[in-house]
């Protein structure tokens, strides 16, 4: 089906009038021990600068939507950390799970709420904690994702080209186009993979027809509560039993439902399973940020390629990532290696075992509670 970029709807339109955001800010951070050394996920750490992911996150959505169409999903600790970060956000915005469940059930709970406020809803759904600097392209994808999910009951996804083949991340496998104009197409897609090993991500490279599952996606809000209904009965039931603790106003009743709720992502759950999922090849730059070695492939390198940032001072070293918060560090004829130190911990390790940081850090909390 072609569809013209005439057709394509810009983002001040009325395509948009039913558009909502909701970014996901769930999660430890673990990874990025020690500066998440208070529990804090991810989302609420400055990685990248001045300001936090969730931040920036908010920042480039709000050239797509008003603030008051923004909302986060988050658990109940870090409520006042999220609105210290984002000031100008309603409070009604922030929706709070009483615990973390995953993907599936922080979708689920989105979705009833946004049906709440307008039945034709259009749900954008994003990660509170990925590296996208082309705001331009990002607000252009996303728009046309939208318009493609108005058309009729999409799962509309957005897949990242590869640019190397990447072990740490899913894929979604599509390649027979569904709508297209002049600048984008739409894929229905085959079949989603798991983190392949090294020789599959190399086949998926060179095939060309496999993209990075970003977690990235839009579809109406009455669509994705059909899809629950249909391939997670569980937890559509779960929901309907939400929506009735509301109209009763039983926070107690609200809390219980949501903490029997099955642990499971939305891409085992539902994306994986349904025959409607559609894909938009995202066409701009786009790192998850998982560990502290990715750093070194989206922020500017001196010229021994080290990342350095705070009071650090670096001799006769190579391809490392150094980072400060607060303390003065020295590093001396080393290369290859992860270093972050602030007053809560020192971290030292290998870049290539970065994403190992996780096992420490619930090491020394293990540690921390034994006291």
């Amino acid at each position: 089906m072609a569809i013209s970029d005439s057709e394509l709807r810009t983002p001040n339109s009325e395509l948009l009038r039913h558009a909502y955001c909701i970014i996901m800010a769930g999660g430890r951070g673990e990874r990025f021990w020690p500066l998440n050394a208070q529990n804090m996920p991810k989302p609420f750490l400055k990685i990248l600068g001045a300001s936090t992911m969730i931040q920036l996150t908010v920042e480039r959505v709000a050239r797509l939507l008003p603030l008051e169409r923004i909302f986060i999903v988050l658990g109940k600790s870090h409520v006042d950390s999220a609105r210290n970060q984002l000031p100008n956000l309603p409070a009604a915005n922030f929706l709070v799970e009483p615990e973390g469940r995953d993907t599936a059930p922080c979708i689920g709970f989105a979705a009833i709420s946004l049906l709440k406020l307008d039945p034709q809803a259009i749900m954008i759904v994003l990660p509170a904690d990925h590296f996208i600097p082309d705001s331009e392209h990002f607000v252009k994808t996303v728009s046309y994702g939208a318009d493609i999910a108005s058309r009729g009951d999409y799962l509309v996804t957005i897949g990242i080209k590869p640019s190397r083949p990447e072990t740490g991340y899913g894929y979604i496998n599509a390649h027979e186009p569904v709508f297209s104009s002049n600048d984008y197409t739409c894929y229905k897609v085959a079949r989603f993979v798991e983190k392949p090993d090294v020789i599959h991500a190399q086949q998926y490279l060179k095939e060309g027809n496999y993209f990075w599952n970003a977690g990235m996606f839009i579809w109406k809000v009455k669509t994705v509560l059909a899809g629950i209904a249909r391939h997670m009965p569980e937890l559509h039931k779960g929901l309907l039993a939400i929506q009735k603790a509301w109209v009763d106003r039983n926070e107690v009743r609200f809390t219980e439902i949501y903490s029997r709720l099955d642990r499971k992502s939305i891409d085992y759950g539902l994306m994986e399973k349904a025959e409607n999922v559609l894909m938009i090849p995202g066409e701009f730059t786009w790192d998850d940020l998982g560990t502290w070695s990715s750093l070194l492939r989206v922020k500017e390198l001196d010229e021994n390629g080290n990342y350095c940032s705070g009071d650090t001072t670096c001799l006769e070293t190579q391809n490392s990532v150094i980072c400060s918060d607060g303390l003065k560090v020295g590093v001396v004829g080393l290369s290859n290696l992860v270093i972050v130190a602030s007053r809560d911990g020192v971290l030292v390790c290998d870049a290539e075992h970065a994403q190992e940081v996780r096992e420490i850090a619930q090491l020394i909390e293990a540690k921390r509670e034994q006291k």
